[in-house]
């Protein structure tokens, strides 16, 4: 969206090039992947794909931005970092960064593919383990806020639409991890819905109200991997946003 990109391209991306992005598609592929380098798929493969959904705008850095934008990730210190566009009231410095390589390193989610360099900061990924699964708190601090990069906006005319990626509640709960990659994972999982739940509730009581959030429920639970599952997903999707009334969605 930073970039003029419509949605509808990127959900084509989504549907024609996950299958390339989440390579190979073989469990037991995978699993070896992750054994010997500590991730499962090519992140050059991901960062190609972006370029090309880009096209002629994939040159551009966060200050090229025609909206105000922030762009969440981690650094090899477990530091939270917000990539923005520079203003009076920051550093002045993230906004040089390439937009293409601060949103690769965004999606670069710990165990599926390795940081991302990005040019002149230095290897980043997913802020999923770092406590931003969720921006929302930290998107509100930067428009809420006159300290904030953008801190112009009065959070009393303000609506923050948080679209989520979809729950799923298991019937019972899960058994233990049984061996190493299952350990692994369930502790992924947990530090991002953790921090995802941190963020939902430190903004509702900042500035109560503020938030709708949608989230649609899942049939099962679906690995972010699982490209066999895209056509189940676009069908949730698709009848989500058929349900979603942005005229009394946008209404105070």
């Amino acid at each position: 969206m930073a970039a003029g990109i419509p949605a509808a391209t990127a959900l084509q991306t989504y549907t024609t090039s996950g299958p390339k992005i989440f390579s190979p598609v073989n469990s037991i592929e995978r699993k070896a992947e992750l054994i010997l380098h500590g991730r499962q798929f090519d992140n050059k493969v991901l960062h190609q794909v972006v370029v090309d959904t880009f096209g002629a705008q994939a040159g551009m850095t966060m200050n090229d931005c025609p909206i105000p934008a922030v762009i969440t990730a981690g650094n090899m210190l477990g530091d939270p970092w917000y990539f923005v566009k520079d203003a009076p009231t920051n550093a002045g410095t993230t906004g040089k960064a390439p937009l293409v390589d601060a949103a690769v390193a965004s999606a670069c989610a710990t165990t599926y593919h390795d940081p991302w360099l990005v040019p002149g900061f230095g290897y980043f990924s997913d802020g999923g383990c770092v406590s931003l699964a969720d921006p929302v708190y930290q998107l509100c601090v930067e428009s809420f806020n006159t300290a904030g990069c953008y801190g112009d906006i009065d959070p009393a005319g303000a609506i923050v639409i948080s679209l989520g990626t979809g729950t799923y509640t298991p019937a019972t709960i899960p058994a233990p991890p049984g061996d190493l990659l299952a350990c692994i994972s369930w502790v992924t999982d947990s530090l991002v819905g953790s921090s995802k739940t941190i963020a939902e509730e430190a903004t509702d009581r900042q500035w109560p109200g503020v938030r709708k959030s949608f989230n649609p429920a899942l049939p099962k639970d679906i690995d972010e991997a699982d490209v066999s599952s895209i056509p189940l997903l676009v069908q949730i999707g698709t009848a989500a946003a058929a349900a979603m009334y942005w005229k009394t969605i946008l209404s105070l």
